[in-house]
């Protein structure tokens, strides 16, 4: 876990989402009455980080962008 973020990452970034919307731990779940979410996947593993945080995201200790060498061992 980083906390910084990778050039290519911060281009694609979603200002209305904020981090999450590049994110490796980051995922969109969409609800049965078509209601969007981001569901924050280290939640699950950790208790600092909630499943569906607020948006936009500016700041997250586990923010690791989605395509960084680090991620793609």
């Amino acid at each position: 876990m980083t906390g910084e973020s990778a050039p290519v990452a911060m281009e694609m970034l979603d200002p209305r989402i904020g981090l999450c919307s590049v994110c490796l731990h980051g995922r969109q779940v969409a609800s049965s009455r078509g209601s969007v979410f981001w569901l924050c996947e280290l939640a699950a593993m950790d208790p600092r980080f909630r499943k569906y945080p607020p948006l936009p995201v500016q700041r997250c200790a586990g923010f690791e962008p989605a395509g960084s060498a680090e991620t793609t061992r």
